[in-house]
């Protein structure tokens, strides 16, 4: 019996080294540059765009497979990916019997360039759709293993003018196989597994540093989790799910950062100095549609920003709300519009003058002891829940709706309100975020001083009572 295994063994062995030897010289005798317009014109029809090995194409013993330098991949005369090196693993055996099966593939400092040009098209889209649906090629059903290090992706939107870099990027995607083509589209035909990180997302308002996730597919479902993200010095976690299974795509995020830089945030939208201090963000959304377009116009969920102990540069709310009178330049939709809107506001406070809050306000600083910014997010139109922040004396709040699709304030009212939550000034602002219309302050505002303490005895001595503006979380700075 011992003699029986032994042998096996020794069979075994024997034709283990025997493979071996015959990759190793397959290495030594076979030019694999003779096959490089062979190559070059099946990638090329595969991907529906013109593949290039500008540099030496070779064979590798660890994988056993091949090499390519100096990769080029163009699409109507537009770069879409270039590569210092790709390695594909061969299986051996399959080999021998002239099948090509692919088990590994690796990319070495890639750089993606996409772009999508001002008709809508992008530079990836095949220049003419195959006569014939052929299926996956057979070496491509199961890929042990794909990889790709120090990668970079460059994203232009000349339609919108939007762009995005990625950069110094590693993937690492393992179980990769494709189904076949009983469903429509790639990503319904397909699982797999991965981890993704990068160094850097940058585009021209947001930075994000330090990008970690896991990464899922199957069968049409895409799953991101956990992420993990630096942004504005503070740190994020969340996740996110695509589902194109069904004839609307769902998109659900999931995200939260803690303790990040307010100032930071706040010099996306306006280079001079404002504020300081740290917030707590998070956001739960789902977007559904067929298309991108339809998605934007259909997204849903939940927004909240809250904050305490912020320092404000050069700006005293409290100094600001006892001269309004004096102060003609200054307005209560620049507080709301700025501070309470929050990370929504990005869209519709660009065009603001924040100079004409330093003017009011003279050179002294201020605080902001609490702020929250919560919002409800309905077909894309956002809904004040929960907005105000407190001073050292004052309580201000904000109602109304956000329409970022049409891109309008919708009766968006701020006001400062008393220990009961009655407005003791307001202001509205409606129209385009563009060109909103601001109307004046409300009569109340313009008693100042001693006359607007009279105005509040006087309502007090007459019983008068008010529909509460404001009946959020935050209490009044007198304690009620």
């Amino acid at each position: 019996m011992k003699k029986r295994v032994k042998k096996i063994f020794l069979y075994l062995g024997s034709v283990a080294a025997l493979l071996v030897i015959a990759a190793v010289l397959t290495l030594v005798f076979v030019n694999a540059n003779v096959y490089k317009p062979f190559a070059e014109a099946a990638v090329s029809d595969a991907l529906g765009m013109d593949f290039k090995i500008n540099g030496r194409l070779g064979m590798t013993l660890l994988p056993f497979g091949l090499s390519a330098h100096d990769v080029r991949v163009k699409n109507k005369d537009t770069d879409f990916l270039s590569a210092e090196k790709l390695v594909i693993g061969l299986e051996f055996i399959p080999l021998l019997r002239r099948e090509i099966r692919i088990n590994k593939f690796s990319a070495d400092k890639p750089k993606f360039f996409i772009e999508r040009d001002k008709k809508g098209k992008f530079n990836f889209e095949r220049k003419k759709k195959p006569e014939k649906d052929k299926g996956f090629p057979a070496e491509l059903l199961s890929i042990e293993k794909v990889s790709v290090s120090k990668g970079e992706v460059s994203y232009l939107d000349k339609l919108s003018g939007l762009s995005r870099e990625l950069k110094d990027f590693d993937l690492t995607v393992t179980n990769l196989e494709f189904k076949g083509q009983k469903k429509e589209g790639i990503l319904k035909n397909i699982s797999f597994e991965g981890d993704f990180k990068a160094k850097e997302i940058r585009t021209k308002d947001l930075e994000l540093k330090d990008i970690k996730f896991g990464i899922k597919g199957n069968g049409g479902i895409l799953g991101i989790s956990p992420l993990s993200v630096s942004l504005f010095g503070g740190k994020g976690k969340g996740s996110m799910e695509i589902d194109i299974t069904k004839d609307e795509s769902v998109i659900k995020i999931q995200f939260a950062a803690s303790k990040f830089q307010f100032e930071k945030f706040v010099e996306t939208i306006s280079p001079k100095k404002i504020i300081k201090g740290t917030m707590d963000f998070n956001i739960y959304i789902t977007a559904k549609g067929k298309n991108f377009e339809e998605m934007k116009k259909k997204v849903n969920g939940e927004v909240m920003l809250k904050g305490d102990n912020l320092m404000l540069y050069s700006m005293d709310i409290d100094n600001l709300l006892t001269k309004i009178e004096k102060s003609r330049s200054f307005s209560l939709i620049d507080i709301g519009t700025f501070f309470l809107v929050g990370p929504l506001g990005i869209v519709a406070t660009k065009g603001y003058d924040y100079a004409a809050l330093y003017r009011a306000t003279g050179q002294a600083e201020g605080s902001i002891d609490k702020l929250v910014s919560k919002w409800k997010i309905k077909n894309s139109v956002s809904q004040a829940a929960d907005v105000a922040l407190t001073t050292k004396k004052n309580r201000l709040a904000l109602q109304g709706r956000l329409d970022f699709v049409n891109k309008r304030y919708v009766t968006v009212v701020v006001g400062v309100v008393d220990e009961k939550g009655c407005l003791k000034l307001s202001q509205k602002i409606e129209g385009p975020f563009s060109k909103p219309k601001i109307e004046r302050m409300s009569t109340a505002e313009t008693l100042a001083g001693p006359v607007l303490n009279l105005y509040e005895k006087a309502k007090k001595f007459l019983g008068g009572e008010c529909e509460p503006f404001y009946t959020g979380s935050l209490k009044h700075p007198n304690g009620s």
